[in-house]
């Protein structure tokens, strides 16, 4: 990945504010409309996944459409934000989550994305399997939002074909899930490692204080309850 820009802003789940300006000049993108910016950063992302062993992700119609309406928002809004009605606008899902940034090109943004433990942690969740990506210039600004889909059912949605022919997250409970331990600070041993790993912060077995805020992180940014806490909600979300 390349290095990073001090340019680029995110945004997690716990939306983050970006001071707005007088003057701002949005032109909006149609909805159903993917730009050369999304289809370079889906090469991207598909990349880092086939790294990790990963299948790649495939891009729907109807997550491109509500990415694009909440780009368009941003930049006529100049404000970095989460889509508030993501969860409810989104169907056919069993974990959705969503990815902002405002920045000066794909570059820097891909790389702000994946130095962001949150970031990466949707960018690698293994149970994606659909994804919008949507961008929206304005000033100068490239604003650009991903959003993330495990669906619930086979996809009847259209995908969104290559340019060249050959080429927030919240669960729910009507699946069945294996049953693990509740992890909270004091807790230890190999359940405790494979949450680590996950969330990409030492794996030495004990819950302790940096473990928590990884937690907490990864809760925020998929539409949970920020506990810290690891009960069935967010093993579910870990994959594990």
């Amino acid at each position: 990945m390349p290095t990073g820009s001090a340019l680029v802003r995110l945004a997690l789940a716990s939306a983050m504010g970006v001071a707005s300006a007088a003057g701002v000049v949005a032109t909006a993108t149609p909805a159903n409309a993917v730009s050369s910016d999304a289809y370079a950063y889906l090469a991207r992302i598909n990349h880092e996944r086939h790294v990790h062993g990963l299948r790649a992700l495939t891009m729907r119609t109807d997550l491109n459409s509500i990415a694009q309406r909440w780009s368009n928002h941003m930049a006529a809004a100049n404000l970095l934000s989460h889509n508030p009605r993501l969860a409810t606008q989104v169907t056919n899902w069993q974990i959705v989550g969503e990815n902002v940034g405002e920045g000066p090109d794909i570059p820097s943004l891909d790389s702000a994305f994946w130095h962001s433990p949150g970031h990466r942690a949707n960018i690698l969740t293994a149970g994606y399997r659909d994804v919008g990506i949507a961008t929206t210039r304005a000033n100068g600004i490239l604003w650009i939002t991903i959003d993330f889909r495990k669906p619930m059912h086979a996809e009847s949605t259209s995908t969104i074909a290559s340019p060249r022919t050959s080429t927030t997250s919240t669960t729910t409970t009507t699946t069945a899930t294996t049953t693990h331990r509740t992890l909270r600070v004091g807790s230890h041993g190999a359940d405790v490692k494979r949450v680590q790993r996950r969330l990409h912060v030492r794996a030495d077995g004990i819950f302790g204080r940096i473990t928590k805020r990884a937690v907490v992180r990864f809760q925020r940014h998929h539409h949970l309850r920020a506990t810290g806490v690891v009960r069935s909600a967010t093993w579910k979300a870990l994959h594990l």
